[in-house]
């Protein structure tokens, strides 16, 4: 024994953006976004840091549920406008697959920061997103 006191540090919040490596396509970061939201609920409970980086990982995860739902919808959409429409003039990949490409940026990134996140976090650090603003 160490006779160091365990705190929690709300890890696990970090963690749960993992889910985007699920092997079922666009399932993975609805899955990641969403657990990253609702884990606030029970680690708001367990001390001030975990509080503190649960709530950093819920506006992350709200912001990547978000931003990634967008994209998706938007390429959805482009799919069926360019399936209904004639189809005359054929063309390349871009730029109907602008969104689909933007998605898989804002997923690598994703997995950037949840990595960052979560080693941070386990060394019992809060984790601050400059570009997410909030209130915890």
């Amino acid at each position: 024994m160490t006779g160091r006191r365990s705190e929690a540090t709300g890890v696990s919040a970090w963690a749960l953006g993992l889910l985007i490596l699920l092997p079922v396509p666009m399932l993975g970061s609805l899955a990641a976004g969403g657990a990253m939201v609702a884990a606030y609920g029970s680690l708001s409970r367990q001390g001030p840091l975990a509080k503190a980086n649960a709530a950093s990982a819920r506006r992350w995860g709200a912001l990547f549920l978000i931003v990634s739902t967008a994209l998706l919808v938007i390429q959805l959409i482009i799919g069926l406008v360019r399936l209904t429409t004639s189809a005359g003039v054929t063309s390349g990949f871009f730029p109907q697959g602008i969104p689909i490409t933007l998605y898989a940026l804002v997923c690598i990134v994703h997995l950037v920061v949840v990595i960052i996140g979560t080693l941070r976090a386990r060394r019992g650090e809060v984790v601050r997103m400059p570009f997410v603003r909030g209130s915890a």
